[in-house]
């Protein structure tokens, strides 16, 4: 790690001549052993490198930031400078802070020397299964690759993290097709520290192959009626919590004051059953970022516990506009705690409602009304799923939905970025053609 600490010392050495506050750079190199398969074939193997230095600096209570692609000793100097411009353009902002604690700590992660004989292989493996276990599928794209990650994270007060990351990756992309008639894309992804078990094995792929296959022969929803939709994990990260992340508890929410939860910490917001965690740190969460962009370490916390709003995800700049307090962490590492019932069994339960895979729409407005349509998606009529729906709208508010929940599964996605549960809840407008 020696020559990326060089090259951060020389961020630092630089940004000292022009009598900066205090300074904060992060050198990083990625190298991405990567397969690629388009239509069911093999398309390209290829090896690709990432070098990035980014650099923040701080002067006269102005901030100012500059980013490069590749470590030449004359373009960081460039940089720096850049960044420095930047900064005595800027408007002035005493709301800046890092952290000055001095904490200097190495991580390493994951597989660094990727087994790429054995990556193939499972790649392989992963098209013939398809081709062969889901004959209504057609696989439109797959990617398989090894990504490491050197990176050295240093600040004007002695922080210095340095880490060293390797993991696996897939992504395979599908559609349903019988004769003239297909179902929306679809894809399964994962996040791996071993090449252990078969790709397909892997989460919920079966499942969502076996869904998105069911798919092929979509049919139009007539009626217009309230009733319960089961969000698949995917979508209820994308619908659910990241309009809670985006809209109700993160910076810019708090800093326009457009969070209709700004008040409401310490408060019920939604069902009691309903846990929200932002844990870099758990072990279902695999290379979780282990500091901030500010240099504090990152730590697990809820956001929502039992209900109750814990915590916003504020970084130390909009803690330090709005006068709250910095939140532990403002990762992505989303963990949201399961229930007791299988999806099968959620599912008996429901007399009319429908199964969303992916959702189109516009972002939700600040109230938390959103609408759009429900994709990949299946009608439950008395108990059972009856057949695959074409496009279908949904609407509701969020804030309001979120105490009419019926049912967490206790099957999870974990790809190793998250770990969400199926979500059901009652009274949502469908609406078919």
């Amino acid at each position: 790690m020696d020559k990326y600490k060089k090259l951060a010392e020389l961020v630092l050495s630089e940004a000292a001549k022009y009598d900066v506050k205090y300074a904060s750079c992060v050198v990083n190199e990625k190298e991405t052993k990567e397969f690629n398969v388009e239509i069911g074939e093999f398309s390209l193997l290829r090896t690709l490198f990432d070098k990035t230095v980014a650099v923040s600096v701080y002067k006269n209570e102005r901030h100012g930031s500059a980013t490069i692609n590749g470590f030449e000793e004359e373009k960081i100097i460039r940089a720096v400078k850049d960044a420095c411009d930047a900064a005595d353009s800027s408007d002035p902002d005493s709301c800046w802070q890092i952290d000055d604690s001095g904490t200097v700590k190495s991580f390493s992660e994951g597989p660094l020397v990727p087994d790429t004989e054995k990556l193939f292989e499972r790649t392989k493996e992963l098209i013939d299964t398809i081709q062969t276990e889901y004959p209504k599928l057609l696989l439109e794209q797959a990617i398989s690759e090894h990504i490491k990650i050197n990176s050295v994270y240093m600040n004007s007060y002695g922080t210095t993290y340095d880490s060293q990351l390797g993991a696996y990756y897939f992504y395979v992309g599908y559609s349903g097709h019988d004769g003239e008639k297909s179902s929306h894309s679809y894809g399964s992804t994962g996040k791996l520290l071993d090449l252990d078990t078969p790709f397909v094995d892997c989460n919920l792929t079966r499942r969502e192959l076996s869904d998105t296959e069911k798919q092929s022969s979509p049919e139009a929803l007539d009626d217009k009626f309230t009733g319960t939709v089961v969000f698949t994990p995917g979508c209820a990260a994308d619908v659910v919590f990241a309009t809670i992340a985006r809209s109700f508890v993160s910076d810019s929410s708090l800093i326009e004051d457009t969070s209709i939860w700004k008040n409401k910490i310490g408060e019920q917001v939604c069902d009691s059953r309903i846990t929200m965690r932002l844990a870099p740190n758990d072990k279902r969460i695999l290379l979780g970022q282990k500091f901030s962009g500010e240099g504090f370490l990152n730590e697990d916390f809820d956001v929502i516990k039992d209900g109750v709003l814990n915590s916003f995800i504020l970084s130390q700049y909009a803690a330090n506009k709005v006068g709250k307090k910095r939140s532990p962490n403002t990762s992505s590492a989303l963990i949201v705690e399961p229930g007791e019932k299988t999806l099968d069994e959620i599912i008996a339960g429901i007399d009319k409602g429908i199964m969303v895979g992916r959702f189109s729409g516009g972002t939700p407005g600040a109230n938390g009304e959103f609408s759009g349509i429900a994709k990949n998606a299946f009608l439950i009529e008395d108990g059972k799923i009856t057949k695959a729906l074409s496009e279908t709208m949904i609407s509701d508010n969020l804030p309001e939905m979120l105490f009419r929940l019926r049912d967490i599964s206790k099957e999870v996605l974990e790809e190793g970025s998250i770990s969400i549960p199926y979500m059901a809840f009652d009274g949502v407008t469908i609406s078919g053609k």
